[in-house]
């Protein structure tokens, strides 16, 4: 259903509207009543109510489209329909007395505006024995006039919400299911992410244990074997080896750090932390950022694991020659691409980094799409709330 509310006018003329189709409100539910009883034992009875019922319905969902700016997407029939046109009865009945105490309000302050404003012109031509208290009489008379109109308009603007409101609850998805399908969205994100970590967790662990642990054994080597060294030579053969081994060791900390969370994306931003991972790509990608300011920090992050996980699968899987990165936003949403002309075939459930992305973007109330036919080419969209 739409958020947007229809303007003042619009909501009144919908509710003249609901006023005039009381009759047959209140015709169809005395049908149904009637035909209540022998629903029970006759299928040809029941098809006829809920026909007459449906129909009823169907015209105010034109109503309700046409002045209240409402419609629903769920299918004919759905929801409480009958319960609805009993909500509608009353909130027709309850406008058409605000309509009444509307149309009072107005003859009674336009009747004594101009019996006040005749009664000012006519004491000045007619002779000096006029009331003179008649002005003050009609003037008490404008006021009750001018409030009461006053609170038949709001009475009209409520009538208009009351519309809105009986259509959502009775027409739309009811609110409980919506609640309900939240809870299982929301579970199953959770029970996604905590899988995810556990999974990145493991990576960054083996990544220590495989690379950088054995980096560091052999660092220590190294230096061990230059302290024992008592050639000069040798020695300093070895402590240079040290050295670039320390380097090496130094690069793959900062490697996995960075795919823990890159301390760049906090301080330089996003733009920067994706030109260094495009450049460093296999083969090296083109990016094309045009984001004007920054997301908040949820979605950078999301962003740079999106495009580093994409990336990274272009290097090990896709044997592609051209890779293109793109990061766009509009309509209230950020829209990251990774396209390669690779071989195409993969999947957002063929491995645990694409999966706990798709996670990672769910639970920011996004999602990410893999089109990868085989064959390629291969693009990897992620979409997320720019909020």
């Amino acid at each position: 259903m739409p958020s947007r509310a229809p303007s003042v006018v619009r909501a009144s003329c919908g509710v003249v509207v609901g006023v005039c189709l009381v009759p047959m409100d209140a015709v169809t539910l005395l049908a149904a009543a009637v035909a209540a009883p022998f629903a029970r034992a006759s299928a040809r009875t029941a098809a006829w109510r809920d026909g007459r019922v449906r129909a009823a319905v169907r015209v105010h969902l034109r109503r309700l489209e046409r002045w209240f700016a409402w419609h629903t997407d769920a299918p004919d029939g759905t929801g409480r329909p009958l319960r609805y046109l009993a909500a509608r009865l009353a909130v027709g009945l309850l406008s058409a007395g605000i309509l009444l105490l509307l149309a009072y309000g107005a003859f009674a302050a336009v009747l004594m505006t101009a019996s006040w404003a005749f009664d000012l012109r006519v004491p000045a031509l007619a002779d000096d024995d006029s009331d003179p208290t008649t002005g003050l009489t009609v003037l008490s008379a404008v006021v009750p006039g001018g409030i009461l109109l006053y609170l038949a308009l709001m009475g009209l603007v409520g009538s208009a919400a009351l519309e809105r409101a009986a259509a959502s609850r009775l027409l739309g998805e009811e609110d409980r299911t919506q609640l309900l399908a939240q809870v299982e969205a929301l579970a199953a994100s959770r029970s996604d992410i905590v899988a995810a970590v556990e999974a990145e967790r493991r990576r960054v662990e083996r990544d220590l244990h495989d690379g950088v642990q054995q980096q560091v054994v052999a660092l220590g080597m190294l230096l061990d074997r230059g302290r024992r060294a008592t050639d000069p030579v040798v020695r300093d053969r070895l402590l240079a080896d040290a050295a670039d081994e320390a380097s090496r060791v130094l690069a793959s900390v900062r490697d996995v750090a960075w795919r823990v969370h890159p301390a760049a994306l906090d301080t330089r931003g996003l733009r920067p932390v994706l030109a260094r991972l495009a450049a460093r790509a296999t083969p090296s990608a083109e990016l094309d950022y045009r984001l004007d300011g920054r997301p908040g920090p949820a979605v950078e992050a999301c962003v740079y694991y999106v495009v580093a996980e994409a990336l990274a699968n272009v290097a090990k899987h896709a044997g592609a020659t051209r890779t293109t990165v793109t990061v766009t936003s509009a309509d209230g949403v950020v829209r990251a691409t990774v396209t390669d002309d690779g071989r195409g075939g993969a999947s957002p459930r063929g491995g645990r980094g694409l999966a706990g992305l798709a996670a990672r973007a769910a639970a920011l109330g996004g999602s990410l799409d893999v089109a990868s036919p085989p064959g390629g080419p291969t693009t990897v969209t992620a979409v997320l709330p720019c909020a």
